[in-house]
């Protein structure tokens, strides 16, 4: 998940045409994609240290939506991030080259929680640097190809435990699903987090266009109902809402 900005003749290379030839000296890059693979599989084994180690010491995030972020304390904050919501994923290359000891890799992400849910995909582009005899990443920036959400009036954080948290992730899947439920009654986005530590702990990140229409939902039988058939446990239940 990245995309980089480096010097002016790499990105004259990389914005040639899929069909055109590799640059000239340059060659594929084992090294680099092996490191490729080590950044995954520590992201997907929750291990930041891991993730943050396949960086330079002044590597470059540049992340969708957010300014750009330098160093390792960055690179902890945003996967970081990502590894605290339950999310992890899969990458897949579309080229990696070298030449000398500077390197790029671009290719294909996509963002899923921990039962393999998709909650994002899109495209990176990595510029990697040869230190020290080892290939690292200095430059990395990443965006969704999904398309943006409206504007919405209000954004609520709502977190609660749960009985049984696969009952409740069951009722987010498939036709019918609370995904529907909610975009009936004024909040059509809506996206689910479960507690690494505790998966009976999750939260419900939602986008309300109709806030009268959602509260309603919410005191009403149906609403009530919902909550019983998905195991919510009301007393456990805290709702943020987004501080505009």
């Amino acid at each position: 998940m990245r995309f980089l900005n480096l010097a002016t003749a790499l990105l004259v290379i990389i914005s040639l045409p899929a069909c055109a030839p590799a640059p000239q000296g340059s060659h594929e890059s084992p090294e680099i994609e092996a490191g490729a693979a080590a950044w995954l599989e520590a992201l997907n084994s929750g291990d930041i240290e891991g993730v943050v180690a396949t960086y330079t010491a002044d590597a470059r995030i540049l992340p969708p939506n957010a300014e750009l972020a330098t160093g390792h304390d960055a690179v902890r904050a945003i996967f970081g991030g990502m590894i605290d919501a339950g999310l992890g994923g899969s990458i897949e290359t579309v080229e990696i080259r070298a030449a000398g000891d500077i390197g790029y890799h671009v290719g294909r992400f996509t963002l899923e929680t921990a039962d393999g849910t998709t909650v994002d995909q899109g495209k990176f582009i990595e510029t990697w640097r040869l230190v020290d005899g080892q290939w690292k990443i200095s430059n990395d920036m990443f965006g969704s190809d999904l398309p943006a959400m409206a504007p919405v009036g209000t954004t609520l954080a709502i977190t609660h435990e749960v009985e049984d948290a696969d009952r409740w992730l069951a009722a987010w899947q498939g036709e019918g699903s609370r995904h529907e439920l909610f975009a009936q009654h004024g909040a059509p986005h809506v996206r689910i987090f479960q507690n690494s530590d505790n998966p009976n702990l999750v939260e419900v990140m939602v986008d309300v266009e109709d806030m009268e229409a959602f509260h309603a939902f919410l005191s009403s039988p149906a609403g009530a109902q919902a909550k019983t058939e998905d195991g919510v446990k009301d007393e456990t239940m805290s709702v943020f809402e987004e501080v505009k």
